[in-house]
Order: structure tokens, then sequence, then C-alpha cells
């Protein structure tokens, strides 16, 4: 699920691997759980930065893209997780100059993410 050289995979599935070798023997999947809490809480995030960015609040954008940024990398979301990153720094510098357009930039990666993560979750078939 690479999106060619020098950019970051859309969903780093040797990340998903490592939280496979933490699945305990007759516990629910813990793929489909940890995955489904990112799929299900993501949303939240992502409006609260899409609101920050509309509004200029450097310090909103900030702490919103960080949470995401987290969340992001320990599903293995890495371009999403560096998306954050970028506007986690714009937010820190008070540089808001372009931050719509890579909000929206954001909010497509997510939507990458999100199919990458569901495809995963769901299983061949």
């Amino acid at each position: 699920m690479s999106n060619g050289p020098g950019r970051p995979e859309t969903l780093d599935l040797a990340v998903l691997a490592s939280l496979r070798e933490l699945q305990e023997i007759g516990e629910p999947d813990i793929v489909a759980e940890i995955g489904g809490l990112f799929l299900e809480h993501a949303p939240q995030k992502l409006s609260a930065i899409r609101d920050a960015a509309e509004r200029k609040d450097a310090r909103g954008l900030q702490m919103a893209a960080h949470s995401l940024k987290s969340s992001s990398a320990y599903v293995g979301a890495m371009r999403l997780s560096a998306l954050c990153k970028e506007m986690e720094e714009m937010g820190r510098s008070g540089s808001m100059e372009g931050v719509a357009e890579k909000a929206r930039d954001l909010t497509a990666e997510f939507l990458h993410a999100k199919a990458a993560l569901e495809e995963v979750i769901e299983g061949p078939g």
C-alpha cells in the first residue's frame, strides 16, 4: 500500500504485524479492536483540526493534530501521521499560511487510510 518512492505508505503493514504479535489466544482480534477505535474517534479529531484551521486557532490546531498524529501512527497510517505532524508544527509556530489546503490534504489522506484499514480489518473476501 505504498504511495511511491519517497512518500510514506498509506498503511504500514509492519506496524499492524507488530500489533498482531500482542494478540492473546482466545481474545478478540487486537487489530480489529484498535483499528475500530481509531476509525470511531479519528473523525472527531479530524473535525477539530478542520475547525482550528478555519478559525486560524494555532494552539487548537497544534493540540488536535498532535492527538491524531499519535493515533494514526499507532495503527500504521504513516502518511496521515506525517501530515498531522506538519499541521502540529504549523500550529506550534503560529504559521497558518496554507493551513486550509493542508486540512484538505489531511481529509483526503484520512479517507485513504480509513479504506485501507477497513480492508485489513475485514480481511480478504
